[in-house]
């Protein structure tokens, strides 16, 4: 469902509420903190770190991340929140100013003077101190104005400010352009090329039939070209899963670089090319044929070394006047983007072993996940008698939509009471949380995107191994997962209210402790008592207690970076060595620690009785489904496979029986799965229905 502007607005000053409600943040970290993730998952940026600073004519509010690990562009975060019921404008002089201040402190960052007299502690001298250790590699400033007013301008663009050499550029995100993104219902925000702003029209040739419901061209694409696109709009070319999986970012391939200088000519001939899709493209008829002029939602999704090293070349100043590149390009409009672009990019990968197309939101995981979501539902909290549930959203916008679809005024406070905001979960907050657990607090500290890439690698190997059993990810799972986003969003809330949290690092000191936990538990052969936290929704006394104690040490440790480590606090964290030091200090449980503990023999038998039950469910489930589809359909099935000679005796014997649903069945548990195989291999060479 689309939101008109007044009900996003609406809904986002509720997000920010429910944030900072569930966190103890104020209102403008929150602020930052819920903008932001909007942006990480648009692909604007990769990650994004609070660094507030305000002094005399400087004001940052954020960075996004060490530019070393994000194609050497440094972007900085500045923030004009509002917390008026009226949608305030805002105008071009007041964002030249806010971003002229931050162009200032990347500026001051650079003089000895200025730096030297900032707190050693402090998040400001983190930041200015990667600034300084990263100039001279760093190609791009980028300078992101967020806010939730509304931009008052003709014409959004703004003139770079040069800081010693670097031109910064502008990018601003308001809450129109926010509105817009979330509308759109894509897991990032489009990218529209027009090509003559990149070096010139594209000669395509048609390779799709006349009656094709899709649309393929190829191109040769000059090196120029792809250089200048990538240098616009970087690693957002690259479909966020494909890049992360396959890590092509950043990547020089030697035998693409020695081409590239030696024999530029030859790259042609020596090179697959690359792979992309586009929703809509624009062509001219030219003397020389098709030209391809522009492209609308413009993706790479295999190919992302060869960019990355001819952009490189780029860089190196490299000529590149003799270089192109063949291009497949796939025109896949919006209706059928979210089927056909992922099997296009798990094809174009097939020789690597997990790729992107396994995980969007309608891998059978996040399926699963969701069904458990909206059926489970939680005991009452203490004190209360309302059970709620909690929502996972493995699409953005899924928990306004069900929101929304509660018409009347009570119906929506009832939705509101049975599924609160604060028990709303994303992917990324599932792979946070579990790659806690997971004793990966490294890992998490380098933010959504690669945090959820790893996770999904493991949750992948593991689909995989089991075949078509998926065991593992059954009701249990589903509660124990949410019992651990539990206390997750609890040790946030209280370790925003100690005395010793001077604000900054909270995300880190979370996951830090307890992960070291869960690994000082896991080395004395115990584990949470996930169950008993999931029947009382809530953490005991004495585990908030014992959280808050190592918090306390993680936040020492954290704060402190020994010598020949970053002495970024932000990006200390996100070291192996970090963890590695934390993980070997000595911690001693408390004696009342065993009022949330169990042993680790205790939680095999729940898990197995757990796998046993969902293994009987997957039965059912795969008999239910065989059966619904009724006789005639496997009449056709069989007809289809009979005539491409997709049979053995045996499958033809099974299928027979199959056409005689509902009034004869197959006759075992093997022959239902096999069915399905059946089907699917029948779909595989054509068969439609």
């Amino acid at each position: 469902m689309r939101l008109t502007l007044d009900d996003f607005r609406a809904d986002f000053s509720l997000q920010l509420a429910s944030h900072a409600e569930t966190t103890g943040e104020l209102t403008q970290d929150s602020f930052f903190e819920v903008f932001t993730s909007f942006l990480v998952d648009s692909g604007e940026i990769e990650t994004a770190d609070r660094c507030f600073f305000k002094k005399r004519s400087m004001r940052i509010d954020g960075y996004g991340g060490d530019p070393i690990d994000t194609d050497f562009v440094l972007s900085v975060i500045v923030s004009d929140y509002s917390s008026s019921d009226e949608l305030e404008n805002v105008n071009r002089a007041d964002i030249e100013l806010v971003c002229k201040r931050a162009t200032n402190f990347i500026s001051n960052c650079l003089e000895s003077s200025f730096f030297n007299d900032l707190d050693e502690a402090s998040q400001e001298f983190g930041f200015a101190d990667i600034v300084r250790q990263r100039w001279d590699i760093i190609q791009k400033i980028r300078v992101i104005f967020i806010t939730n007013k509304s931009l008052s301008l003709r014409k959004a663009e703004f003139e770079p400010i040069p800081i010693n050499g670097i031109n910064a550029e502008f990018t601003c995100w308001d809450i129109n352009r926010l509105h817009s993104y979330v509308n759109s219902g894509k897991e990032r925000e489009e990218i529209s090329i027009n090509l003559s702003e990149y070096g010139g029209a594209i000669a395509v040739l048609p390779a799709h039939q006349f009656n094709s419901p899709f649309k393929s061209y190829l191109c040769v694409m000059p090196g120029n070209t792809l250089a200048n696109i990538y240098q616009k709009w970087g690693t957002r070319l690259l479909e966020k899963n494909v890049r992360v999986f396959l890590q092509a970012k950043g990547k020089v391939n030697k035998g693409i670089r020695n081409s590239l200088e030696s024999e530029p000519e030859m790259f042609f001939a020596y090179n697959n090319g690359i792979t992309a899709t586009a929703e809509a493209i624009s062509t001219e008829q030219t003397e020389r044929g098709i030209a391809l002029t522009s492209l609308h939602d413009f993706q790479i999704v295999n190919g992302g070394q060869t960019t990355a090293s001819i952009f490189d070349a780029k860089r190196r100043d490299i000529n590149l006047d003799n270089v192109t590149v063949q291009m497949k390009l796939s025109v896949v409009d919006q209706d059928k983007s979210k089927e056909v672009v992922p099997k296009i990019s798990e094809y174009a990968n097939s020789q690597n072993k997990v790729s992107s197309a396994d995980f969007f939101s309608n891998h059978p995981f996040h399926i699963a996940i969701e069904n458990f979501s909206r059926t489970i539902i939680g005991p009452p909290k203490p004190g209360t008698t309302l059970q709620t549930k909690w929502f996972y959203e493995r699409a953005r916008g899924q928990y306004q939509d069900a929101r929304s679809n509660s018409g009347t005024t009570s119906e929506r406070k009832k939705f509101d009471a049975i599924h609160p905001r604060s028990q709303l979960v994303t992917k990324t907050d599932l792979a946070k949380v579990l790659n806690t657990f997971r004793c990966r607090p490294d890992l998490v500290s380098k933010g959504a995107q690669k945090s959820f890439t790893e996770f999904a690698a493991a949750i992948q190997k593991t689909w995989e191994k089991e075949g078509e059993e998926h065991k593992t990810f059954n009701e249990q799972f589903f509660k124990h997962s949410m019992s651990k986003k539990l206390i997750y969003n609890s040790l946030e809330k209280l370790v925003s209210a100690q005395e010793w949290y001077q604000g900054g690092y909270r995300a880190n000191v979370v996951t830090y402790a307890l992960a070291k936990l869960i690994d000082v538990l896991n080395k004395k052969g115990k584990k949470l008592n996930l169950t008993r936290i999931w029947n009382q929704q809530s953490i005991s006394k004495e585990l908030e207690e014992t959280l808050l104690e190592i918090a306390f040490k993680a936040y020492e440790h954290i704060t402190t970076p020994p010598l020949g480590s970053p002495t970024n606090v932000t990006e200390y964290a996100k070291t192996s060595k970090c963890w590695d030091i934390f993980k070997n200090e000595d911690y001693i449980l408390p004696k009342d620690a065993s009022t949330f503990l169990i042993n680790k023999s205790v939680a095999r038998l729940e898990q197995s009785q757990a796998e046993s039950k969902q293994k009987l469910v997957n039965e059912v489930d795969i008999q239910k489904k065989v059966i619904e589809l009724g006789g005639p359909f496997w009449s056709s099935v069989l007809e289809f496979s009979s005539q491409n000679n997709l049979l053995t005796q045996r499958d033809w014997s099974l299928l027979s029986t199959a056409t005689a649903i509902p009034s004869k069945l197959p006759s075992s548990d093997k022959d239902f799965k096999q069915l399905l195989q059946l089907l699917e291999r029948a779909r595989k060479r054509g068969f439609q229905k």
